[in-house]
């Protein structure tokens, strides 16, 4: 992979010391001739860069900051020049965060990814890709697969959110489509319909991989996928965020086989000059503001801190991305791919998912996300896709509790009834009995737009209080 980094840990630093993301007394972040300088003063020292002297960074210390620089229209606020804008988040009555980089340095990073995928063998020349992603309400993310896709030289369509499930399957044909792209919602959603054509019109499609980003595909997703597309299909995945952008990927030519049954995880491959991937004690709280913990050692599972090499103006530096994962080293499978002079450059990151430390409360209970997690991951039921939704009941106010559930429609005249099965043990997770019966409500959906979704990425969002709000 012929790629230098952009910028040294050394230069990151030195620009986070004078950026009030880190540095609560400078007002704005420092101009280009500043950079520029800092940059020269670093040349021909021999000095040593401490990462971990850094304090964290956390998203709420993101809010505030953020917030204040984009209200704020002084020329002298740099923050508001030549950026390339991006939004995340959004769900659970959270407010996006929106993020600024600086244009030049957001074409270099997709540059320096694309080749990443390449080098890794992720995209292959003759792929032909479409993509689903969503665009608009400040949200990149269809602009931003298009480029680091054809960065590594896959052929791409746009598709985007708002074509029909008939429109892009016609696509898919008309085009020879061999690679599939979009959220993990959006795919699901795809090989769902594809699931309903007669055996004549699902031959014509003939997809042998699927890009996939947002949040992981539990086993019954996958399995849900090949079922439809066949055994052979290669799921891949992306992995970025707005502050950081995209920083890894997985194949399945890569890493080692996916746990199966209830728990799920990911492993994704990561190139150090790209992002330094850190895994922090669980311990760790945004309410201590000036901790600067010790990573843990590869196989330890914690939580994620990135520190990003392709973003300068705007540093990320140990911030926390909300996830919960660990460090492996590269695998024998992976090194046969990933040319040699690259493999001390990269490594596995095994995302174990959100980082979820609340529960939520209904009928005089605490339940904790991971146990539904888990029932909702039971391979027997093949759950597709999932929601909770908290609400007040009209007359007394109370929390109404729905859970929103999408599980393939197969026609059977032997065995128990599937979606019985599932009302029967989701009931008995919550507990529900007849005098709170009123109190909750499942619903089984047929189509992805059944469900509450994010307002820019259009995601299924898993969590949803109304009831607080």
């Amino acid at each position: 992979m012929a790629f230098q980094p952009n910028f040294s840990l050394s230069e990151v630093l030195a620009v986070a010391k004078i950026h009030p993301f880190y540095n609560r007394e400078v007002k704005y972040p420092p101009g280009p001739d500043v950079i520029k300088a800092t940059r020269q003063h670093l040349l021909g020292q021999d000095e040593e860069a401490h990462l971990l002297t850094q304090p964290l960074l956390w998203k709420r210390d993101l809010y505030s900051v953020i917030g204040r620089l984009i209200a704020d229209q002084s020329p002298l606020n740099t923050f508001r020049q030549s950026v390339y804008t991006s939004t995340t988040g959004g769900g659970s009555n959270s407010k996006p965060l929106f993020f600024a980089t600086d244009v030049h340095e957001n074409r270099n990073h997709r540059a320096a990814f694309g080749r990443f995928l390449r080098t890794i063998g992720l995209i292959e020349q003759n792929d032909w890709v479409l993509t689903t992603h969503s665009s608009g309400e400040l949200y990149r993310s269809l602009d931003l697969t298009l480029e680091i896709l054809e960065n590594a030289g896959a052929s791409v369509l746009a598709a985007g959110h708002h074509m029909s499930p008939a429109a892009v399957v016609k696509l898919l044909t008309q085009y020879h489509i061999n690679v599939l792209s979009g959220d993990s919602s959006q795919v699901v959603s795809m090989v769902h319909y594809i699931s309903t054509l007669t055996a004549p019109e699902r031959d014509q499609v003939k997809i042998n991989k699927i890009i996939y980003t947002s949040e992981g595909l539990s086993p019954s997703q996958r399995a849900h996928i090949r079922s439809i597309l066949g055994p052979e299909i290669k799921i891949c995945s992306l992995l970025g965020s707005a502050e950081g952008g995209p920083y890894a990927a997985s194949s399945p030519a890569l890493i080692e086989a996916q746990s199966t049954g209830t728990v799920s995880y990911q492993d994704f491959v990561v190139d150090d000059r790209i992002t330094k991937i850190e895994i922090l004690p669980s311990t760790v709280s945004e309410d201590d503001a000036d901790q600067t913990p010790q990573p843990l050692k590869n196989g330890e599972q914690g939580v994620i801190a990135q520190t990003s090499f392709t973003r300068l103006r705007n540093p990320v530096v140990r911030y926390i991305t909300g996830d919960v994962g660990s460090l492996h080293e590269l695998p024998d499978k992976a090194r046969a791919i990933i040319p040699e002079s690259d493999w001390k450059h990269m490594y596995i990151l095994r995302l174990q998912g959100r980082d979820r430390r609340f529960s939520f409360e209904w009928n005089g209970c605490y339940f904790e996300f991971r146990n539904l997690d888990t029932l909702m991951n039971d391979a027997q039921f093949e759950v597709l896709q999932w929601q909770v939704i908290l609400s007040k009941m009209e007359l007394s106010k109370n929390r109404l509790l729905e859970i929103r559930v999408l599980s393939p429609q197969k026609e059977t005249n032997s065995g128990p009834d599937r979606r019985a099965l599932i009302e029967d043990r989701i009931r008995a997770f919550f507990q529900v009995d007849e005098a709170h019966g009123d109190a909750f409500r499942l619903t089984f959906v047929d189509s992805i737009h059944e469900f509450d979704l994010s307002t820019g990425g259009r995601k299924v969002v898993k969590f949803i209080d109304r009831f607080s709000s």
